[in-house]
């Protein structure tokens, strides 16, 4: 389409043109008045970068003294001091740590054979939960029917899960999400030394994981990939958990999720992009301590800036069991203990204001543009 000064400057050359055919001059001031009040032409603005604001958490188990409260206190009262934060959020994750299901085995004390009474999906619901993983250990604790059934309580809740899947063997497959045109795509893994059910596992040479990170990754323009791995209740990872993460980012993924240790661990930047070894426990009724200390980590991503995360100190206390925000010598004890963790693996951690504060600038590597999904079906599209 001819633009509106290309046909004004026709127009004044038409003018002239036919004014010295017919013998009459053209009137001398048409073409620089003209001009004059067009200005120079307008540089194109570029459109504004994209944005994804994600929230993050660890483990969320709903049995056993934790479904004790709930049937005492509601739902509500499990997520109700920090729901405004994890709601705020374009996409809210969690690891879901128990079926939700009527059916199959139960035995939450001693061997912790976990499944929740299905209503506690409203926990996830209050908290604005959009996606969980259920890539661990105890997802399959009450057998396959128990987990058709939390598919069924999820779906209906409108909660998208990463990490299982009605047919076992696409337990791996990614589920994604489009924010601002950009496709966000999951994918969900366990890698523990110990045996369990989980329907999507690392292989130990990490030839098949690299290859479904990388065809992932080329099907959207942010790849975030969590796994529950390391060793229980240790703040460093394990030489497995860092060789994984740094594997996963060399594939594709733009960043790691961890859990399962039940404490936090630090941040480290590999490449650029940011790994969470261990996000500590969000819901569950273990020790108090360390164990009952966490955080919840926003993560905001500007299309070729990079990440910033910001970390807020929470813990769990016993007589409600669910999370709310630590404030004082708990709230400073949690920073400098995160801090440290982080500077070990060569992360910068500023403190202020009662939060911790990262920031991984990185260059863009993937197109501006919707990736178009293609090869294994979709599982859920928000």
């Amino acid at each position: 389409m001819m633009s509106r000064l290309s046909r004004i400057c026709l127009l004044v050359v038409a003018t002239g043109l036919a004014a010295a055919l017919v013998g009459c001059p053209a009137a001398p001031n048409m073409s620089s008045s003209a001009a004059a009040k067009l200005g120079p032409v307008p540089s194109p603005t570029p459109p504004p970068p994209r944005k994804l604001h994600m929230v993050a958490v660890g483990d969320i188990m709903l049995d056993r003294s934790v479904g004790r409260k709930i049937n005492a206190n509601g739902c509500a009262s499990i997520v109700a001091q920090v729901a405004e934060q994890l709601r705020r959020a374009d996409i809210t994750f969690g690891n879901l740590e128990c079926p939700l299901s009527t059916v199959g085995p139960h035995q939450p004390s001693g061997a912790c054979v976990f499944r929740a009474d299905p209503k506690t999906v409203k926990v996830l619901v209050l908290g604005g939960f959009d996606i969980v993983s259920l890539a661990n250990n105890h997802t399959l604790n009450s057998g396959s029917a128990a987990l058709m059934q939390t598919l069924d309580h999820l779906e209906e809740a409108g909660i998208a899960y990463v990490g299982a899947a009605r047919q076992k063997e696409r337990g791996s497959q990614p589920t994604f999400f489009v924010v601002q045109d950009m496709r966000i795509g999951f994918l969900a893994y366990t890698d523990l030394s110990f045996a369990h059910g989980s329907y999507s596992k690392v292989d130990r040479g990490l030839t098949e994981l690299r290859a479904q990170i990388t065809e992932t990754a080329n099907n959207c323009n942010l790849l975030v990939v969590s796994y529950h791995w390391g060793e229980e209740y240790r703040r460093k990872p394990t030489s497995r958990q860092v060789q994984v993460a740094h594997a996963s980012i060399e594939a594709g993924a733009d960043v790691v999720l961890g859990h399962h240790p039940h404490v936090l661990e630090g941040v480290g930047i590999y490449q650029e992009r940011p790994i969470f070894y261990s996000m500590g426990n969000f819901v569950f009724d273990q020790r108090s301590g360390e164990r009952m200390e966490s955080a919840i980590f926003d993560l905001y991503y500007t299309q070729g800036r990079g990440w910033r995360v910001e970390v807020t100190p929470v813990w769990i206390p016993r007589s409600r069991l669910g999370p709310e925000y630590a404030t004082g010598e708990r709230q400073d004890r949690i920073l400098s203990r995160f801090q440290q963790m982080s500077a070990d693996l060569g992360t910068e951690v500023q403190i202020r204001d009662g939060r911790a504060y990262i920031s991984c600038p990185i260059e863009q590597r993937k197109s501006e543009t919707v990736a178009e999904p293609s090869g294994a079906p979709i599982e859920a599209v928000h």
